[in-house]
């Protein structure tokens, strides 16, 4: 996921976009690193107490199992992975909908430069159009003083 918002926001060509892309894309490494860590922790615990127990119960299998209840810290650990897949799942909403936006606004551009390639075209070729005129009101007006000139005799 940080992979991905991290490509979107280099991508992206909006400074505020690229900067809620890397809020989040910061806020989700975050994230990954806390529940890493309190995950090694629960774990080592966890270990620790099977350690322990082990160590004193010293017995062979002649008692039934029992279900452990989990303790505190694994309880507290499953929290903080509930937590984050919300926070994840809100992110990932969120970046669709930036993402929408972007697209969105990509298109808009697009129209826009489509737009004024049409118009400049046009004017353009009304500007050609307009010396092309010009140059044949010239040409009309250079023959009638040739002809002009002719008549008079001093060509």
């Amino acid at each position: 996921m940080v992979e991905l918002a991290t490509r979107w926001d280099q991508c992206s060509t909006d400074p505020e976009t690229r900067k809620i892309a890397q809020q989040k894309a910061e806020q989700l490494e975050m994230d990954g690193r806390r529940v890493r860590e309190d995950s090694l922790r629960g774990l080592v615990r966890q270990w620790e107490e099977d350690e322990e127990e082990s160590s004193l119960g010293g017995r062979g299998t002649a008692t039934p199992a029992k279900k452990k209840k989990k303790n505190s810290s694994a309880v507290n650990v499953d929290k903080v992975l509930l937590e984050f897949r919300e926070g994840l799942q809100r992110d990932e909403e969120e970046l669709r909908e930036i993402e929408r936006k972007q697209e969105e606004k990509h298109q808009d551009l697009m129209h826009a430069i489509l737009g004024l390639t049409d118009e400049i075209g046009e004017e353009s070729e009304y500007h050609s159009h307009d010396v092309f005129l010009e140059r044949e009101a010239w040409k009309d007006e250079l023959i009638l003083i040739l002809e002009a000139l002719k008549k008079d005799h001093q060509i």
